[in-house]
């Protein structure tokens, strides 16, 4: 692998960068976690007998829209964590798929950026097919 397009300053950076995100997705988990607790507990106070009351539809509603959240942030932590990883081995700022470099503008748009913008590409146009 060549050595870092980035210089330790802009390395250090990314990594602030990324650390600040990670915290953010984070507090947004938590956040979704405190709502679950008050979603279950309106489902399970016993008021409702869950098959026809729309309030309880509306729960389930709230409850599937809060899950798709969660499976999402956890999906963006695991690849900010991942691109930790990457700051703290060397790797970070090359492509996972070819070890091309990723372009500075793609990583500050996309700091957990894995994959250099032709290969996204790449990646994505196969997943349409």
């Amino acid at each position: 692998m060549p050595s870092n397009p980035l210089t330790p300053d802009e390395l250090h950076a990314f990594d602030l960068l990324l650390t600040e995100h990670r915290t953010e997705i984070t507090d947004k988990i938590q956040g979704l976690a405190d709502t679950f607790a008050g979603v279950q507990g309106a489902r399970s106070d016993g008021s409702t007998d869950g098959a026809h009351d729309a309030e309880a539809s509306s729960l389930r509603t709230e409850w599937s829209r809060m899950s798709k959240f969660q499976g999402e942030f956890a999906t963006e932590l695991d690849a900010i964590d991942r691109a930790l990883a990457r700051v703290a081995d060397g790797s970070y700022g090359f492509c996972s798929r070819g070890g091309e470099r990723i372009g500075q503008e793609r990583l500050e748009y996309r700091p957990a950026s894995e994959l250099c913008i032709d290969c996204a590409r790449q990646l994505e146009s196969s997943r349409r097919r």
